[in-house]
């Protein structure tokens, strides 16, 4: 409670920060109209009135307890008119130097300022340097400014509010970051920004920029400008007020139904299983993972590595940090939960079991033999001899998995599979960039076949056009040796292209090798970690799909809540209570003595779950290198906490997407 009330301290005292410096611009503009209006008065003839935009302060992002994650603080601006007449400019040249030469701003500095600004296409105002209210020595120099006012006529301060992020990394690629509009953007709004506006650009700071529901006063993060009528003369320069100011409004208050106490858990053992898991494997780097309130589908904790820190983009990304964002193979600017889709290995077993149980009436005491040996080219995870359900649960037996998808039925399996979240729309609007996933059968495997092909297609000819293109510019060739060239290169293409439309042939059809890959989470198989998550929560709580949400409620700028976020029913999943209680119990062995045993058996957590490693699909990748998956839930009997997570290249420590599982739990249990 605290913590929320220092929080609401801090965004208050940015409030009045706020209205002081409008108060200075007020000020300015007062001394312009009143000090010196006989002069402008004199040059009204080729003056003339303008509506002017009055900046609004972007609202805020708290986290469930009221921690802030983005807020806006204000920055002040000294700007320098090069557009002035040449006294005027040279006195206020003077007159700077005198005020910033302890921060170095010499003459020759300045100007080299203004000559970079105009090789970048920016003339007129040029912006000199930025100062901020909550540090003394800049107080001092603003204080300064004005005082020496009439020395300074071809210099401005303008007040601009600039975002921060006072956690960092911290949920980083999820809040996403703010940066100036561009060309593409500016003439796609129709008029609702101007051209050098500041506006959201990745995940929830561009999701929650407009912000619209139907019923609501919502304004979104960007607030409402405010306008006035101003008289500039011939350069643009403001010299009178015309109007009563039509005051902006600040943007909304958006408070997520993130826990920062577990994000921070979840971000910290997701770095530790990482830099394991780069002790097997050299791709190794990334994660994702996500919890879930499993009775209201609220989000407790999402985690997308490596790491974005907003702040890196705020005023314009540098030099020094653009090769990590925009070279690194690890992508840290795409959220790993939402817009990847990943095969789910064993961890889609739960799947295979239910369809067989509800729609062909299995139970769990039908068995199988297993060997060890292949079945349709697929090798069991060992030797386990004739099982049943609890048994092949707790041991991850391939084979048996198979034989209950042959029993079960494809068609049952995708029925069963969709309604817990998997190859569907998530429903979870809150952020653009959601993947559907892909869910096997019979009927997307053709399509999926064929637009495989035809992109294949499209390929070779085009890798043929760029090789008739070299052997045509190529000098030390003749033209009949160019012309020999170019058949061999066409008779490759059709080669190729015949190579091609075989393998459609051959594969665009379903086969009973592609229900025992699906049963077993393998094949074409892949979802999202949102998607996971959505599905083992939807185990938990007994059979109800929610809407996934990050939102909690919004406040407008006056506090006013005008929008609060209730739990949504997707859909209730046609598997009975008593085929979850079955499945559950499997998941229980699973952490109790099972693959996740060494994890959670000593821990005294109550825990329920399914580990998984999964084939990337990845081209170059061998089979042994496998992504490393866990999803379960907490408590066993009365649930409350649904989590999913994988670690890229973690099957080498095979236990790592389990220990980040372990370690939000006990965050969460922190938290009660």
């Amino acid at each position: 409670m605290n913590r929320k009330k220092s929080s609401e301290s801090n965004i208050f005292a940015y409030i009045i920060l706020y209205i002081l410096l409008f108060a200075i611009l007020a000020g300015r503009l007062f001394f312009l109209q009143i000090i010196n209006g006989e002069e402008y008065r004199t040059q009204s003839a080729t003056n003339s009135v303008r509506l002017m935009n009055l900046p609004t302060r972007r609202g805020d992002i708290l986290d469930a307890q009221g921690e802030v994650l983005a807020t806006s603080i204000p920055v002040v601006s000294i700007t320098l008119d090069t557009y002035a007449e040449e006294a005027a400019y040279e006195t206020t040249l003077h007159n700077l130097t005198l005020l910033l030469g302890e921060r170095g701003y010499t003459r020759e500095k300045i100007l080299e300022i203004v000559e970079a600004a105009n090789k970048k296409g920016l003339y007129g105002s040029i912006e000199i340097l930025r100062l901020n209210y909550d540090s003394e020595g800049d107080a001092v120099i603003i204080g300064k400014f004005y005082e020496r006012a009439r020395y300074l006529t071809a210099a401005s301060v303008n007040i601009i509010p600039t975002r921060f992020y006072p956690q960092g990394t911290i949920l980083g690629n999820t809040i996403g970051y703010v940066g100036t509009i561009s060309k593409e953007e500016y003439e796609d709004s129709n008029g609702l920004y101007g051209m050098n506006d500041i506006v959201g650009k990745l995940g929830l700071e561009k999701s929650l920029e407009v912000y619209k529901k139907e019923g609501t006063e919502l304004k979104g993060l960007m607030g409402t400008k405010g306008t006035q009528e101003v008289e500039v003369d011939s350069r643009g320069r403001t010299v009178a007020v015309k109007s009563e100011e039509n005051p902006s409004i600040p943007g909304d208050t958006v408070q997520l139904t993130v826990d920062l106490r577990i994000q921070r858990a979840m971000e910290a053992a997701l770095d530790q299983q990482i830099a394991i898991s780069r002790q097997y494997s050299a791709k190794a780097g990334s994660g994702a993972a996500i919890a879930f309130d499993v009775n209201t589908g609220r989000i407790l904790a999402m985690s997308s590595k490596p790491d974005l820190n907003p702040n890196d983009f705020t005023g314009g990304l540098s030099q020094e940090r653009a090769p990590y964002y925009l070279e690194n193979d690890q992508a840290p600017m795409l959220n790993k939960v939402i817009s990847v889709a990943y095969p789910p290995g064993s961890t889609f077993k739960m799947i295979t079991a239910m369809a067989a149980l509800h729609y062909k009436g299995l139970t769990p005491d039908y068995s199988e033999n297993c060997t060890g040996s292949w079945r349709d080219n697929i090798k069991c995870t060992g030797t386990h001899g004739t099982i049943s359900l609890y048994e092949a649960m707790r041991v991850s037996c391939n084979t048996y998995f198979q034989s209950m998808g042959e029993q079960g039925t494809i068609e049952n399996i995708s029925k069963t599979a969709r309604q817990f979240g998997l190859g569907v729309d998530t429903g979870f609007t809150d952020m653009y960039g959601v993947v559907k996933g892909f869910l096997p059968t019979p009927e997307s495997k053709g399509t999926f076949e064929k637009n495989y092909l035809e992109g294949l297609i499209k390929q070779i000819q085009k890798e043929t056009a760029t090789e008739i293109v070299a052997v045509n510019e190529d000098q030390s060739l003749s033209a009949t040796a160019k012309k020999e060239q170019i058949q061999i290169l066409e008779q490759e293409e059709e080669q190729a292209i015949a190579r091609a439309e075989k393998y459609y042939r051959e594969n665009k059809d379903w086969y009973i090798h592609d229900t025992n890959l699906v049963s077993i989470g393998q094949g074409l198989n892949n979802y999202s970690i949102l998607q996971l998550g959505e599905y083992v929560s939807t185990i938990a709580n007994g059979g109800t799909r929610y809407k996934p949400t990050l939102i909690k409620s919004i406040r407008s700028a006056d506090g006013k809540s005008v929008y609060e976020v209730k739990p949504v029913v997707l859909n209730k999943v046609e598997i009975t209570s008593d085929e979850l209680n079955i499945i559950k119990e499997g998941m229980r062995l699973v952490t109790a003595s099972g693959s996740a045993s060494n994890v959670f058996r000593r821990s005294g957590l109550s825990v329920a779950g399914k580990t998984g490693t999964a084939e990337t699909g990845r081209a170059g990748d061998e089979k042994e290198e496998e992504h490393g998956l866990f999803v379960g839930f907490s408590p066993i009997e009365k649930p409350e906490i649904g989590i999913a997570v994988i670690v890229e290249y973690g099957r080498g420590s095979s236990t790592a997407a389990a220990n980040v599982a372990k370690a939000v739990i006990e965050a969460y249990n922190r938290t009660k």
